[in-house]
């Protein structure tokens, strides 16, 4: 007879238990789940912008190393292109991550860099990013670069 009363003080758990475990369970999952999500992105942007401005400064080094003349684009279709004006060799072709566009209102999409490493043209590529728009301002003559978020 003990045995049976004790069986039946301890026949499981009920369904809104199990519900609520499940429940908890799947909040936190999903909570973490965004925020190594968010995390990630983040990191893909910064990665990307670190190697524009790189990539920006080596085919200014290239420019004086070899005294050639460098065109930069920044098309459209969301990739930009370096070539070397007087070979029409493309030095570096790149895709941007796919949640960066380039901003159609950029007041600067192509530059020249001479042999001494003067940049051409000077003004803002805006870029749209989840995080909002990011903005890399090109100086005159250096052609010193900054990154700005808005």
């Amino acid at each position: 007879m003990q045995i049976q009363s004790h069986l039946k003080n301890h026949s499981g758990y009920t369904l809104i238990e199990i519900l609520l475990v499940l429940s908890i369970v799947l909040l936190t999952t999903s909570a973490i789940f965004q925020i190594t999500l968010t995390l990630s992105e983040k990191r893909i942007i910064d990665q990307f912008f670190h190697q524009l401005i790189l990539d920006i400064e080596e085919m200014q080094a290239r420019a004086i190393e070899n005294e050639e003349t460098i065109f930069i684009q920044f098309n459209n279709d969301n990739r930009y292109r370096a070539q070397s004006v007087s070979s029409g060799e493309v030095l570096l072709e790149k895709n941007f991550p796919n949640n960066i566009e380039l901003d159609i209102y950029s007041n600067l999409k192509r530059f020249v860099i001479s042999p001494k490493g003067e940049v051409s043209h000077f003004g803002t590529i805006r870029f749209d990013t989840p995080d909002g728009g990011k903005n890399l301002i090109i100086y005159i003559k250096e052609g010193r670069m900054r990154l700005v978020e808005q």
